[in-house]
């Protein structure tokens, strides 16, 4: 798959194509089934696909305080686009010069002069131009006059409801990973950088690797995680993750340290990738950290327990 990170880098297509649009946060069901029709259109009529998308939420520019965390980090987006056989993945730059190009324009230069789209493959609600306005009505209103065809896909539906990029970060606040999970059609992967930590897992027995997020990326809800990490050369490990304040501790403040079974080295300065396969407990303040002590005892067999027969579910691919 060839990848163009902003809109200049694209030569217009010589040949006509397909293009599916939209933001892609998560690569989630609707995304896999949207995609997929699109590849079914560009094979059938032998021409290459174009996913279409952005390099951020465009709340993110517009409305800073509210935008969504994401879901997948760039690389991870990308990754899964490329397994549903994606041709060509353009993410374009969602600065100000494209929030504020009209609908026309952006039809017209982006869709049609630079990639040569003969069809549109997008959600029911997406909308794109300033002020949201060019909508499926207007993209079919223009069918005829640009010599293209559209197709807008109903939302694929989940135990009756629809999957969303926003119900999905509901699930994995609330530390509902298997809902999640489900919803996604793939395992969730957050990926953290080992920082310096306070080591007071080394004194408890347990040292553990300290993560600092990515690119925004949501954090599961508080709680202690069975959980599967794998490094950066590529191994995997089992392990037990906790989320929070850390109460017990006077001081401590937030963190996110993961405990990796049969492992010793140095971390510092990897990037890992933490799946969170099952919440184990909420975040409890024990008396003593003797008592906690205890219950990371507890916590660490739980893991183990629960990663003996749920294990293998860490390939971020599509089938």
């Amino acid at each position: 798959m060839k990848i163009f990170n902003g809109l200049e880098t694209v030569q217009p297509f010589s040949q006509n194509t397909t293009v599916a649009i939209g933001s892609f946060d998560g690569v989630h069901l609707g995304h896999q089934a949207l995609i997929r029709r699109a590849k079914e259109d560009a094979n059938l009529n032998n021409r290459p696909l174009v996913v279409f998308t952005f390099d951020r939420h465009p709340a993110e520019l517009l409305r800073p305080a509210t935008a969504p965390e994401h879901i997948t980090t760039a690389n991870q987006r990308a990754e899964l686009i490329e397994s549903l056989g994606v041709d060509n993945l353009v993410v374009a730059r969602f600065d100000r010069q494209l929030a504020e190009m009209d609908r026309d324009r952006f039809l017209e230069q982006v869709l049609k002069t630079t990639l040569s789209a003969s069809a549109i493959v997008e959600g029911r609600d997406f909308c794109f131009g300033r002020d949201r306005t060019g909508d499926l009505e207007y993209l079919k209103a223009n069918q005829n006059r640009l010599s293209y065809v559209v197709e807008a896909l109903y939302p694929v539906e989940v135990d009756g409801v629809p999957v969303s990029s926003s119900r999905i970060r509901e699930r994995i606040s609330a530390g509902d990973m298997a809902v999640a999970e489900k919803l996604l059609g793939h395992p969730f992967l957050f990926v953290g950088e080992v920082i310096k930590g306070q080591q007071l897992g080394r004194t408890l027995g347990y040292p553990t690797a300290n993560l600092s997020g990515c690119e925004r990326q949501i954090v599961p809800g508080d709680g202690i995680y069975a959980a599967l990490v794998r490094l950066n050369d590529g191994r995997i490990f089992g392990g037990a993750c906790s989320i929070g304040s850390r109460p017990t501790v006077e001081g401590a403040g937030r963190s996110i340290e993961v405990y990796l079974f049969e492992f010793s080295g140095d971390l510092y300065g990897q990037l890992l990738e933490v799946r969170f396969v099952e919440k184990l407990r909420d975040e409890v303040k024990f008396e003593s950290l003797v008592a906690l002590k205890l219950q990371i005892d507890a916590d660490v067999e739980m893991a183990r327990n629960c990663l003996s027969i749920r294990s293998g579910w860490q390939k971020l691919v599509l089938k």
